[in-house]
């Protein structure tokens, strides 16, 4: 018996409707904003695109998320390109509406979620999505409850979060609504 293989549109329309959404925006759209997108859009929003997310250097990480980023790019799906100033840029490629298209029924499922999602984190630097996304996972993935052991635990692993400033996140998603305390 052959099992079928089955292409994950859904993944790959994400990562094209997010460049094409996120090109115009004043924050650079690169890897690592892409990263924690995704992962505040599985974790907050609960668009269950399928990757699996550990902690790792900026914050939460799926390796199958960057290999299926190499793999669009390479189909013309998206472009992703070093930038002088720093990082890279994800932008829309010639066939980025292809992708778009085969993954319909999924984004027109999670329009709202996905579009909420980029209104209220895709004018953030990849700096700024990093300490939201790894307060996200100290909570949600490590069931941490506790305003300051949070912040101690970012403090200590990311010292070049100031203290101030990671509470001062904190509250703003608390406000939101994206954690609970």
């Amino acid at each position: 018996m052959i099992n079928e293989f089955r292409i994950p549109w859904e993944k790959y329309g994400i990562i094209a409707y997010l460049a094409k959404a996120m090109d115009g925006h004043d924050a650079q759209f690169g890897k690592t904003s892409l990263q924690k997108i995704i992962y505040i859009l599985q974790e907050v929003y609960q668009v269950n695109v399928g990757y699996k997310f550990i902690l790792y250097n900026y914050g939460p990480y799926s390796a199958d998320l960057a290999t299926d980023l190499e793999y669009i790019a390479a189909l013309n799906g998206v472009d992703v390109s070093w930038v002088n100033t720093g990082g890279y840029r994800i932008k829309p490629d010639s066939d980025a509406d292809t992708f778009i298209e085969k993954s319909k029924d999924f984004l027109d499922k999670h329009k709202n979620d996905i579009d909420k999602a980029i209104e209220t984190f895709g004018n953030l630097s990849a700096k700024e999505l990093e300490l939201r996304a790894t307060i996200i996972y100290f909570v949600n993935d490590c069931g941490i409850r506790e305003d300051s052991e949070v912040t101690d635990k970012i403090h200590k692993l990311k010292p070049y979060f100031k203290e101030d400033k990671i509470r001062s996140t904190i509250e703003e998603l608390k406000s939101l609504g994206v954690i609970r305390l």
